[in-house]
């Protein structure tokens, strides 16, 4: 797999050829450069919280969550270098996703909003404006979100660290965007046939005790991406045992935004840092 890196130094965005050992060469922003059927899934690295850029080749952008508290400035600023200016979409996986909700709709012209059962307690307090199309998916659910790609509620949650568990599914890729971490969730995780799983988003920052070794041998991903956090810190023994199993692991703390672009054959991973 090819791995690509581009190193942000304050306002100016930096990329470095993987195959050759020429100078960083200097751009205005991020272009993913998207060929029909190709799409790419980008794990936005703020200061607090979970936001996930999701671009499609016919120009149509998707965000899931939209980060912590105090994050907005960050996520505008993310956003614009991905030559972002207008979001068809946001997907809410829980409660804390809901952060930025009023602005990102206001500033990108949001047209629709999904949220499970957990995050859609938290929208009364915010202001959707009445034009906004909301729909509430439930467990089973599967939305047809751009071409190729299909969104599964895996698992919707409403008790003590749960949320909305979505598989994104493009071609034969598969995302696991995880947000719950229960027993109850667990063992339901463990009942399905989630097979070919290629990339996890972890649930709760990697915290203790919320990823067992069970789930996973079961869902057997080739990588995982842990968002960072203000307040909780990865489980060490946990990110031990992902290495042990073979996993790619990607920290948005260290290595930055995380793009993963997928054609209908293969992936490739693009990471982009902050240099402070």
């Amino acid at each position: 797999m090819k791995l690509l890196i581009v190193i942000l130094a304050f306002m100016n965005w930096y990329y470095i050829p993987y195959e050759s050992p020429s100078a960083p060469v200097e751009v205005e922003g991020v272009d993913v450069n998207l060929k029909r059927n190709e799409l790419a899934f980008t794990f936005l690295a703020l200061s607090d919280g979970e936001a996930a850029l999701i671009q499609h080749a016919n120009g149509e952008n998707i965000l899931v969550n939209t980060g912590g508290k105090g994050t907005m400035k960050e996520l505008e600023r993310l956003l614009t270098l991905f030559h972002v200016r207008d979001i068809s979409t946001v997907i809410i996986t829980s409660k804390e996703g809901l952060e930025n909700l009023s602005e990102v709709i206001t500033t990108y012209h949001v047209r629709k909003v999904l949220a499970g059962g957990s995050a859609t307690q938290g929208l009364a307090d915010k202001m959707i404006p009445s034009d906004i199309e909301w729909k509430g998916w439930k467990q089973g659910d599967v939305v047809k979100l751009m071409p190729g790609l299909n969104a599964e509620v895996i698992f919707d949650g409403m008790e003590e660290n749960e949320g909305t568990d979505v598989s994104f599914q493009f071609f034969h890729h598969q995302i696991f965007y995880i947000s719950s971490a229960s027993h109850n969730s667990e063992q339901y995780f463990l009942a399905e046939p989630l097979k070919n799983v290629n990339i996890i988003k972890l649930p709760h920052y990697a915290a203790k005790n919320t990823f067992s070794d069970l789930l996973i041998e079961h869902l057997d991903p080739q990588l995982a991406v842990i968002f960072k956090s203000s307040a909780i810190k990865p489980d060490p023994d946990l990110v031990e045992m992902l290495h042990e199993a073979w996993i790619d692991v990607y920290f948005t703390k260290q290595h930055g935004t995380v793009t993963i672009k997928l054609t209908d054959s293969n992936y490739d991973v693009i990471t982009i840092m902050s240099k402070e």
